[in-house]
């Protein structure tokens, strides 16, 4: 890693820990953020030892993010997660979730860590456009890392589960790749914002005026179109949302709104609540534990889904 690389991805795990320590001044748990960096360290010590990891993968040629892949030492036709992260849209990078790697791949399943360019350099479209190629390369590639190009499932955190959501849901960003929606396996969205207007208006309820929204979005007008409910039918693949009732980031309701209609227009999804859980801490909790729930949770669904999409 070079030192800008090495200077980015501490001063990203710094903003992580200084957010979280904020997190526990409201009555959080400061030992979330030692997790975390326990977690990240761990995960740096995976990357050093592990072999079957290739770093920086260029996923389209005319595209400047890259994407990392980490794959089981033995077997093929394992099922994929693409993982993409969150951080509003304008923070962190790959190199800090690698503990969802070091987690899965002792599972049986092949990790995709895609990057994107994050805001202010990029609006949505751009980011979308961007986790659409990744997602094309992956299920042209990754036979080749020993996953099934028939068992991905695409999985995002806060923001990262707007983009992956909204990549798969409005046609015209994988249909640009030939591809469709169809093709993937699965969606798993944790504390995405699926309707930008409903999570615009929260903010608003509660006198803020959220310009990083309306920045990101390209203007309030836009707003609509960039939410992943709009685009609501039948032909999906099989979701499955986790949200945390106590999460004041990105409220429950938004996953719960997000479920009906899925359900409604035709589509299979499941909404898993739980209890106390606020925006990310179930997700750091996981990354810093044996076995967690949420793991084998995201194990027993790509396991489903790769059943399902038979031999």
């Amino acid at each position: 890693m070079s030192v800008t690389r090495k200077t980015a991805v501490l001063i990203g795990l710094a903003v992580l820990v200084l957010a979280l320590g904020s997190y526990a001044a409201w009555g959080g748990q400061f030992s979330m953020a030692a997790r975390m960096v326990r977690a990240y360290r761990a995960a740096r010590s995976f990357q050093a030892r592990y072999p079957y990891f290739e770093r920086d993968v260029a996923f389209d040629p005319g595209m400047e993010p890259r994407l990392d892949v980490y794959w089981p030492a033995t077997g093929d036709e394992h099922p994929v997660l693409v993982f993409v992260h969150g951080g509003s849209w304008k923070d962190y990078d790959k190199d800090i979730f690698a503990p969802v790697a070091m987690k899965l791949v002792p599972e049986g399943m092949v990790v995709v860590i895609p990057d994107y360019t994050l805001y202010p350099d990029a609006g949505y479209e751009q980011m979308t456009v961007e986790v659409a190629a990744a997602l094309d390369w992956t299920l042209e590639n990754i036979q080749d890392y020993g996953g099934d190009p028939r068992r991905v499932v695409v999985a995002g955190h806060s923001a990262g589960g707007h983009l992956a959501s909204l990549a798969l849901l409005d046609e015209r960003f994988l249909a640009a790749h030939g591809r469709s929606a169809t093709e993937l396996c699965g969606l798993v969205g944790m504390s995405g914002v699926y309707d930008v207007q409903a999570e615009y208006d929260y903010y608003a309820r509660r006198g803020v005026t959220p310009r990083l929204i309306t920045d990101v979005m390209g203007g309030r007008d836009n707003l609509a179109a960039a939410s992943p409910v709009r685009y609501v039918r039948p032909d999906l693949p099989p979701v499955l949302l986790i949200h945390g009732t106590e999460d004041s980031t990105v409220p429950s309701s938004i996953a719960r709104e997000f479920h009906m209609a899925l359900e409604q227009a035709g589509a299979e999804s499941r909404l898993e609540l739980l209890a106390g859980a606020g925006h990310s801490d179930y997700l750091l909790d996981a990354l810093g534990r044996e076995r967690a729930p949420l793991v084998a949770g995201l194990v027993a669904f790509a396991d489903g889904c790769a059943e399902a999409a038979g031999p």
